[in-house]
């Protein structure tokens, strides 16, 4: 059986690499790159064709602490070396990872090269920033709920009161007019205080695993029997695993997404769900493996300007003509509260896309 495992591994040991959704490079002893896999070209923005046979200090020039990671290695003494740093790849962009160097050694102990991995990092450090932004925002919730509570009280005597003074207006018109928008607005205020509760309240999550794309198909049902004239276009990996969530709470924020994106596409025109697996990641301090999937909602609305993309997830901030601007801020709390982040990137006449990424459910074993 190890002879024929060993023969296998010898035919496809290539593929094997090129299938791996880390970034794999291979380094030989005198410092030049043998092997890069797709996903190392990817992170680092050098087609494999071009990097391979060249030194990988000319190839990492702009990425020096690599360069410095393979010389730790390569001494006679070198062990495996981790580090955390940022990949300056493709568009300059910079981009969180974690650096395994490894020593390549024969049966003898002969060091013939080394092996670099690179895992991207970034839906960590968003995750991190985002446990930061709760912690900071936990004094604040507690007012808001207290406040909202407060104010929600006398809201239903005052409507009560309205309502009897429209009973008795009798037959002025005028009066009756003004006592039904003072109920109106009360109705609006309390709506108001519900999301507010809603947004600083504690986490109510009842989580099992979710396929995502029932979840997906069920709301753009909600929404194809509206009388919007709209194409949905899907675009799904249909080997994705299911997701830790609750069900009723990740509908909520996908349906505000497409509705968002409904509201700002012209008549006529499509919007785009995608839903793909996202690279794996090492959990600080714990050793394991986490593992996302992703769903972006793509519109062909105006776009947002650049100065606003940093406030829409803000409560009450808000480019619509009418609402409480608290649907984004709900959304990216909910998201929040199942370990996933929410985000968006746009540009003017381009549209917009908001991307929900989610942690799988740690049942499954796709991609491990």
């Amino acid at each position: 059986m190890k002879k024929a495992i060993s023969q296998f591994l010898e035919r496809q040991w290539l593929n094997v690499l090129e299938s791996i959704d880390g970034a794999i490079i291979v380094v030989d002893q005198a410092g030049a790159i043998e092997f890069m896999n797709e996903a190392a070209a990817q992170l680092t923005g050098h087609s494999a064709s071009r990097a391979i046979g060249r030194p990988a200090s000319e190839v990492f020039a702009t990425n020096r602490w690599i360069v410095d990671l393979l010389a730790a290695v390569e001494a006679p003494s070198g062990n495996v070396v981790h580090l955390d740093g940022a990949v300056l790849g493709r568009l300059a962009k910079e981009v969180p990872v974690h650096a395994a160097a490894t020593p390549l050694r024969e049966e003898d102990g002969t060091t013939v090269g080394t092996l670099l991995t690179l895992q991207d990092q970034t839906h960590q450090r968003e995750l991190e920033a985002r446990s930061r932004e709760v912690e900071h925002l936990s004094e604040l919730e507690t007012l808001v709920a207290g406040l909202a509570h407060e104010i929600r009280n006398p809201l239903s005597g005052m409507r009560g009161a309205a309502q009897l003074l429209t009973a008795h207006s009798g037959d002025n018109p005028k009066a009756r007019e003004c006592t039904e928008i003072v109920v109106e607005e009360i109705d609006r205020l309390d709506g108001l205080m519900s999301e507010l509760l809603e947004l600083s309240g504690p986490p109510r999550l009842a989580t099992i695993p979710v396929n995502i794309h029932q979840l997906l198909d069920r709301v753009v049902g909600i929404e194809t029997s509206s009388d919007r004239d709209l194409r949905f276009v899907r675009q799904f990996d249909p080997s994705l695993p299911p997701v830790a969530g609750d069900p009723a709470r990740l509908t909520q924020v996908l349906l505000n997404l497409v509705r968002n994106a409904a509201d700002v596409t012209p008549p006529g025109g499509k919007i785009t769900l995608v839903t793909r697996m996202e690279t794996s990641y090492r959990v600080a301090g714990t050793g394991r493996w986490g593992r996302f999937l992703s769903v972006e909602v793509c519109d062909e609305g105006s776009g947002i300007p650049e100065s606003d993309l940093e406030k829409i997830f803000s409560p009450f901030f808000t480019t619509k003509s009418r609402g409480t601007g608290l649907g984004l801020a709900i959304s990216q709390r909910i998201v929040s509260e199942h370990g996933g982040v929410l985000r968006a990137r746009s540009a003017r006449g381009q549209g917009t896309t908001f991307t929900v990424t989610l942690p799988v459910d740690p049942g499954t074993n796709h991609g491990a």
